[in-house]
């Protein structure tokens, strides 16, 4: 076995696959953009299917939204068992109206 010495410089070539080719199996080749389109449609569709909408650009669902402050209003009273739980309810409640206030700007 031989040392190098401190100057001798090794030398490698790397050759780079091209950017659509990522994995070559039993002969298909998949393109990267085409996986990625279609995982991103899946993620999408699915995540969009599973949240509840309080309205759109035409329309508002006012119910979504008053059973939302019915439930903030029960569970408000439930975790205001002092002081200290109430005067926090109390100043994330009034962080929340200054938040809405603002939903229109």
């Amino acid at each position: 076995m031989t040392k190098k010495s401190k100057g001798e410089q090794t030398k490698a070539t790397v050759k780079v696959k091209p950017k659509e080719e990522i994995v070559q199996k039993h002969g298909i080749v998949y393109k990267v953009e085409e996986q990625a389109e279609k995982f991103n449609k899946k993620v999408t569709k699915e995540y969009n299917d599973t949240i509840k909408r309080a309205g759109s650009v035409y329309t508002a669902n006012f119910k979504l939204i008053d059973d939302t402050i019915e439930e903030i209003k029960k569970a408000s009273r439930k975790v205001s068992t002092n002081d200290y739980s109430a005067n926090n309810v109390y100043l994330f409640l009034q962080d929340a109206l200054k938040r809405v206030l603002k939903a229109e700007k």
